[in-house]
């Protein structure tokens, strides 16, 4: 089973994080120590709780009308975070705020929200990123319900540093319509009976329309888990559960291909098809074989691949190492690497090209690459077939967008105009 396969990328479920206070692996997902508690201003945990009237009713619970630590009960608190009847959106809640509850977190709530032309207009001096969080979600309420839900969903998938590629079939891109909302809540129930059967929680569909691509993140129960334990009096016990999962779809609507990271290979048929009815209304609109990843723009002069100019983001790229065979020995594969503290570049630069003219293909090539911002390299492979692998997590996008404008990765159908 190749990496892809084996699904690439794949987020692994969090446990027992005790520097932050909370325990992942019964899936209680929430701040589950009475000092984690405390990480939230009073007043805000509090309004928390409040949003849920049934729920504190349910259990007997009356918060104060001006809490603060000497009047909050954080082990009540607790009791209600760890409670069987905890709602389904306050559960989500705390997951996201977990997630979010930092400042790389409250980073991207800010972006999410800038990009959904909302604005968070409260006071953040001296608070908690807990806090934070939470207070985003409040905000405008109800407005804002949503948001830390879609931020925390835009992290994950612009985190995947692995795709598939599937070639569209013929040139479907006039008929893509971007999905209803009810186009969505039809594909999200098929998707739950899919992954849960008739009944069940946990999957939901996800997408972000940008201007030249849609992505989708799909969110589902994974295979069921157990791990052990050790209660705070230092019982040994076990948990059982189904973690979270995450697999990223996204079509490309200027070169209408399909790419996607999924944890199981078994989903990518059932993606294929059932994207293509969403989208194109087309089930049969996705190769399933056609290779889409190929590195013969290194053949021949190639001095042009390596400016920057129509990729702002990127600064510099270079190759580092390239895999290659030649028309006279067919049968065998060589390879030209550069010392760690240099590049391939050099040598291109004089002669403009770095393979022998009797080269005919290139199965593997390396590069070093530095985005706007940072002073350091980072390293690209590529293999030519129907996967790429980014070595950093995040920099998907930029580099994605220079292999298309270079054709490592082929555009079939061409470019439309102003493609990204």
């Amino acid at each position: 089973m190749t990496g892809a396969e084996a699904g690439p990328g794949r987020f692994l479920p969090l446990v027992f994080a005790p520097e932050r206070g909370f325990f992942m692996a019964a899936r209680k997902r929430c701040f589950a120590s009475v000092p984690a508690l405390r990480r939230f201003e009073p007043g805000v945990l509090c309004e928390l709780f409040k949003r849920f009237p049934e729920y504190l009713a349910e259990c007997g619970v009356t918060l104060p009308d001006a809490p603060d630590e000497s009047n909050l009960n954080y082990q009540t608190l607790l009791d209600l975070c760890m409670g069987k009847g905890l709602p389904e959106e306050l559960d989500d809640l705390f997951f996201h705020v977990t997630q979010l509850g930092n400042h790389e977190g409250w980073e991207r709530i800010l972006e999410e929200a800038r990009m959904l032309g909302r604005k968070l207009s409260f006071p953040t001096k001296d608070r908690t990123y807990p806090s934070l969080a939470a207070r985003a979600w409040l905000h405008d309420w109800p407005k804002n319900r949503d948001l830390l839900e879609s931020a925390h969903a835009r992290a994950q998938m612009h985190s995947r540093s692995s795709y598939v590629y599937y070639a569209p079939m013929s040139d479907h891109r006039a008929r893509y319509k971007t999905p209803t909302a009810a186009a969505l809540a039809d594909f999200r129930k098929a998707m739950s009976k899919y992954f849960e059967g008739e009944t069940g929680r946990g999957t939901s569909v996800l997408s972000y329309d940008f201007e030249y691509e849609i992505w989708f993140l799909v969110k589902y129960p994974g295979q069921v888990e157990r791990h052990a334990a050790i209660a705070d009096d230092g019982t040994a016990t076990s948990h059982k559960f189904k973690p979270e999962e995450y697999d990223a779809v996204v079509y490309h609507k200027t070169y209408g291909d399909l790419r996607m990271n999924t944890n199981r290979v078994k989903e990518h048929k059932r993606y294929r098809i059932d994207f293509a009815r969403l989208l194109l209304d087309q089930a049969n609109a996705f190769h399933p074989k056609e290779k889409m990843v190929t590195l013969d723009p290194l053949l021949g002069n190639c001095m042009e691949l390596f400016t920057c100019r129509d990729v702002p983001e990127l600064t510099a790229i270079e190759p580092t190492e390239v895999s290659y065979s030649i028309l006279s020995m067919p049968v065998g594969w060589m390879t030209w690497t550069a010392d760690t503290e240099h590049s391939l570049f050099d040598y291109l630069r004089r002669i403009g090209r770095f393979l022998p003219e009797d080269a005919h293909s290139v199965r593997r090539a390396k590069f070093r690459y530095r985005l706007r911002g940072r002073d350091h390299w980072e390293r690209l492979t590529v293999h030519a077939g129907t996967a790429l692998n980014y070595s950093r997590d995040g920099d998907s996008v930029v580099l994605e967008n220079w292999l298309r404008r270079r054709r490592f990765i082929r555009n079939g159908l061409g470019p439309c105009a102003g493609a990204a």
